[in-house]
């Protein structure tokens, strides 16, 4: 294990519990390779095609973080990085403070996982909130819009607003259907 100690250089600490009634949700790359790859080394899914099967398997064992929040810090009110799951990272930002409505269409998700969720018949639930996706929930103001995807375009970073912060206490999607978290990932079982 490791610890890390830090300072601001511009006095800008980003919190993850910040955030107001109708700040957008983004988030940063895709959600639900790593949990493939988790479940091919289970063998709970198989993946004929080994071109496909080691690119699941390297979104697992190799993780790339996308690096740009210290580049956004002054245009979003909380980031945290996706490590738990993505419904579960983003409940612990809501804090039973809001909760959140989710457009499911535009959780961003890689071509081969939708091939896969399509062809296996697979629900695309059971794969937003695995652990180790390592990219970023972003909320903020909707006057930052264009800044936040003017930034990821810079820097060659996938970013796709997701949803926003709602007065109701919970996760919803579109259809105002609660979001079960029905298991958050944990590191310490």
């Amino acid at each position: 294990s490791a610890n890390f100690f830090g300072f601001s250089h511009n006095n800008k600490i980003v919190n993850q519990n910040y955030l107001n009634y109708n700040d957008d949700i983004w988030v940063t790359g895709n959600i639900g390779d790593s949990k493939v790859g988790l479940n091919i080394l289970k063998n709970k899914i198989e993946v004929k095609n080994k071109s496909i099967n080691n690119y699941f398997l390297n979104k697992y064992y190799f993780p790339k973080p996308c690096l740009i929040g210290s580049n956004m810090s002054q245009y979003v009110k909380s980031m945290k990085d996706i490590s738990d799951g993505f419904l579960g990272d983003l409940n612990k930002m809501l804090d039973s403070k809001y909760g959140a409505k989710i457009s499911l269409e535009k959780i961003p998700l890689s071509v081969k996982l939708r091939n896969l969720l399509k062809r296996n018949n697979l629900k695309i639930e059971s794969y937003i909130n695995s652990g180790d996706d390592y990219e970023l929930i972003i909320i903020s103001s909707r006057k930052y819009r264009d800044k936040i995807m003017s930034i990821a375009k810079k820097n060659k970073v996938k970013v796709s607003r997701v949803g926003k912060i709602v007065k109701n206490l919970g996760i919803y999607d579109d259809s105002n259907n609660t979001l079960n978290i029905s298991r958050e990932f944990e590191h310490f079982l």
